[in-house]
């Protein structure tokens, strides 16, 4: 399983860490190949390498992911939550809005269920006290 990776914001956080292709390649444990083609749109980092490549360039996974739709990142999410290769519980909602790209009360109910799953807690926990109550 391959992990889409914006070429663009990979290469700026890897200009902005000083780093040359080469040097992320080893960093990383990939060949210079794989880094080019991956900079290029050509082909993607598995979540394991992704995960390295966030740490050496010292940025979270999201910021090299592509802006894509909610459903999108929140399967992103998932897959790598299961992986073990990010670790979240109900005190990281700030951390999951982040990589969702939008609140918890803005998504649906569904995807509010798939997010308190992933964080270990209930939906009620997850939205603010006047979200959850029922209009008047």
């Amino acid at each position: 399983m391959r992990t889409p990776i914006d070429p663009q914001r990979l290469t700026r956080r890897r200009v902005e860490a000083g780093l040359s292709q080469n040097a992320l390649a080893k960093a990383i444990g990939v060949s210079k190949q794989l880094v080019s083609a991956v900079s290029n749109g050509k082909a993607n980092f598995s979540p394991e390498t992704l995960a390295k490549a966030a740490q050496v360039l010292g940025c979270e996974i999201v910021d090299l992911l592509p802006p894509n739709e909610v459903q999108s990142r929140l399967q992103q999410l998932t897959d790598l939550v299961s992986l073990g290769l990010v670790t979240v519980g109900p005190h990281d909602v700030d951390k999951v809005t982040e990589m969702l790209g939008c609140e918890i009360s803005e998504l649906t109910p569904d995807d509010q269920a798939k997010v308190a799953e992933i964080l270990g807690c209930e939906v009620a926990d997850l939205l603010p006290a006047d979200a959850a109550k029922e209009p008047a």
